[in-house]
């Protein structure tokens, strides 16, 4: 019974020593230090405080490119993000589906510029926790006519995505804690607040209701998720991700005086998130 309990001891201290590192923090890598996911975007340190940062799973598709600049290295890090997406060429390949009235119809996503800035600030707790306060936005720049509307899927992480390029703006503050349980494991919790362009008025069969029923474009979103290192740099990456949004749904509900109306409920979303992320030194 003593050596189990030393050696549940020994490596407990042995994963302390050596967690992996925290991921979608301040931090930038040092020259030559890479990362990808199949969801999560490659990153590549060109230089010491300088990565360009990508989605390739969607690049033939919707070009994008970051720029990630440590502007303080030190206890507490300070990061610039800035890039550009040029998303057109992707959306209307969506037209029959995210858009399935535009099938046939002339109505057409626009040619645009999607420029995006942020800051990401971290710091330290302790040897191995980081916290991480971040705000961003993104604006669309258009390159000629178009005729991009609110895309109203009902769930809410989507519409995010394309808030920028549907309703030409979305801004996020939020933050982010992540903790090292073991050598192998992390578990992150980050909460975070988006603001969308105008997301127009609900609509039912086709009319709109009017003034009142004008959409919220504030979402909450919060995610936790558990990293389990499975080679020196590599990593699973499984967790969950809920969503609070306007979506335009109702309730009845019975007043004091016993009439019935019609009372707005903001709706929830719960989606399950997984990755796998290759890492180099």
């Amino acid at each position: 019974m003593r050596a189990l309990l030393l050696s549940v001891l020994l490596a407990g201290t042995l994963a302390a020593a050596d967690p992996r590192p925290a991921r979608n923090t301040a931090d930038v890598g040092p020259r030559g230090a890479w990362s990808v996911g199949v969801f999560n975007p490659l990153r590549l340190a060109i230089l010491d405080g300088l990565e360009l940062q990508t989605h390739p799973l969607v690049f033939l598709v919707a070009p994008n490119l970051d720029a990630r600049i440590a502007l303080v290295r030190s206890s507490v890090r300070l990061t610039l993000e800035a890039g550009v997406s040029l998303p057109t060429f992707g959306l209307r390949l969506t037209k029959g589906y995210l858009f399935p009235a535009w099938a046939t119809s002339e109505n057409d996503i626009g040619w645009m510029l999607i420029p995006r800035a942020g800051l990401l600030l971290s710091g330290d707790v302790g040897r191995h926790d980081v916290w991480t306060l971040k705000a961003d936005g993104a604006w669309r720049a258009p390159l000629g006519p178009n005729s991009a509307t609110q895309l109203h899927s009902f769930l809410a992480p989507l519409d995010i995505l394309l808030a920028a390029p549907l309703t030409g703006s979305s801004y996020r503050v939020g933050g982010a804690y992540d903790h090292a349980l073991s050598e192998r494991l992390r578990l992150r919790g980050e909460l975070n607040l988006h603001a969308t362009g105008p997301q127009g008025r609900l609509t039912v069969s086709g009319t709109d209701v009017g003034p009142i029923a004008e959409l919220s474009a504030l979402i909450v979103t919060a995610h936790v998720g558990l990293d389990v290192a499975v080679f020196k740099h590599s990593r699973f990456t499984v967790g969950v991700l809920w969503a609070n949004a306007d979506q335009g749904a109702t309730r009845l509900v019975t007043g004091p005086d016993g009439y019935s109306e019609r009372e707005r409920v903001r709706g929830n979303n719960i989606v399950p998130t997984l990755d796998f992320i290759w890492a180099g030194p």
